[in-house]
């Protein structure tokens, strides 16, 4: 039966495991997981009426973390204002943030091995003219075994505390302005990559290798470094959050 399908009163099975809380993920850099859903989505809107995207899911133990990257429609926005096309400043923000979507989805493939020249190449067959056939042919370079493909990712904190919760939660980061999320999987020499002790976070492992994925300072002391749970003060210092140790153009 569908899940979007309601299903009627009766017997449920009170040892299902499916009743339980999915573990999986931490705060920054989690290793040797795999990205389960690369692909393109038509049907994106809400109760999965037309729209544009392409959804991204990454699974870190038990647990899911999707991402939707979706086509840009309507009005933008620079800070309050809002900015509608035709109107001037339009097409510059529209550049600004499809680059931003563009990245995330190129950054996506790469950690499943693609090239640059590969990922080019599947661009330039002439066919790509708007979203849909960007994301088709952005998803399509993906390898058949991609599910299997061990990758790296950063999690961050959302930004604020959703409707009906009381805390923020681990999500993948909507776009690049915090710096690198995913990346294929790099194995530790002579130790775990642990976080280094200073104003930003780094990750350095038992022989002085540093892990691509950085956060600068600003990054540390913003809300995606730090859960935010109603009632309580947040922490005073995002390094605790990640566990620190002294060690208009076309698509």
């Amino acid at each position: 039966m569908s899940e979007n399908t309601k299903t009627s009163w009766g017997y449920q099975n009170d040892n299902d495991d499916s009743l339980k809380s999915k573990q999986g993920g931490r705060f920054g850099l989690n290793q040797a997981v795999n990205i389960t859903k690369l692909e393109y989505n038509p049907n994106a809107g809400a109760d999965e009426s037309l729209a544009d995207a392409i959804d991204i899911t990454v699974k870190i133990g038990e647990k899911e973390f999707r991402s939707r990257i979706y086509d840009i429609t309507g009005d933008l926005f620079k800070g309050d204002n809002k900015i509608s096309e035709g109107e001037p400043g339009y097409n510059e923000l529209y550049n600004a943030e499809k680059a931003q979507r563009e990245a995330v989805i190129v950054h996506a493939v790469k950690a499943l091995g693609a090239t640059e020249d590969q990922i080019k190449s599947a661009l330039q067959n002439g066919n790509v003219t708007n979203f849909a056939t960007w994301a088709t042919a952005m998803c399509g370079i993906k390898p058949g075994n991609f599910a299997t493909i061990p990758v790296d990712v950063f999690l961050e904190y959302q930004w604020n505390i959703g409707e009906g919760n009381e805390r923020t939660f681990l999500q993948l980061p909507k776009n690049m302005k915090g710096g690198r999320f995913l990346a294929p999987h790099i194995a530790p020499v002579g130790g775990a990559f642990n976080p280094a002790d200073e104003a930003g976070l780094r990750y350095v492992d038992g022989a002085g290798n540093e892990h691509p994925f950085t956060r600068s300072e600003n990054f540390m002391k913003s809300n995606k470094a730090i859960q935010q749970i109603e009632g309580e003060e947040p922490a005073t210092a995002a390094a605790a959050s990640a566990g620190v140790t002294a060690v208009k153009s076309q698509w």
